[in-house]
């Protein structure tokens, strides 16, 4: 999003950003346990990733990213602080499951991220996050 003036991606309230999202033919539960269980959880956490995904809850990836969950609403939307190795700010996550008809929209919403490199590397990442998602449900 953006507004007169500014480049795609940069907005006054959340710095850089980026939001990507694709819709599934499962429904919403489904969809959630996806997300948080492996393989796919391997994919955009770590594949030895063993979290509740409760308010809190704190975890570091073998690759130094640490994630501290902020809220959660079950089968909706988790908030968490993504911090990669090195960075000295958190940036902020949002996963959501939005039922869509007969299927669900898997949306990645990732806000704070420090510059348009990190908006375009993170767009890329959540972007093959859902490849992702779409080859396990084909497999």
């Amino acid at each position: 999003m953006s507004t007169p003036g500014n480049t795609i991606g940069h907005t006054a309230s959340q710095g850089w950003e980026i939001g990507v999202r694709r819709t599934f033919a499962l429904s919403p539960a489904a969809a959630w346990e996806t997300l948080f269980s492996q393989p796919v959880l391997g994919v955009w956490l770590d594949n030895k990733a063993d979290i509740a995904f409760q308010k809190g809850d704190t975890y570091t990836t073998a690759s130094g990213i640490t994630i501290t969950v902020t809220s959660v609403t079950d089968i909706k939307v988790i908030r968490m602080k993504w911090q990669q190795k090195g960075q000295t700010d958190a940036s902020t996550l949002q996963i959501r499951v939005i039922p869509a008809k007969e299927k669900t929209t898997v949306s990645f919403h990732h806000e704070w991220l420090a510059n348009s490199a990190e908006r375009e590397a993170m767009k890329n990442y959540w972007t093959h996050v859902l490849d992702a998602i779409g080859r396990t449900l084909e497999g």
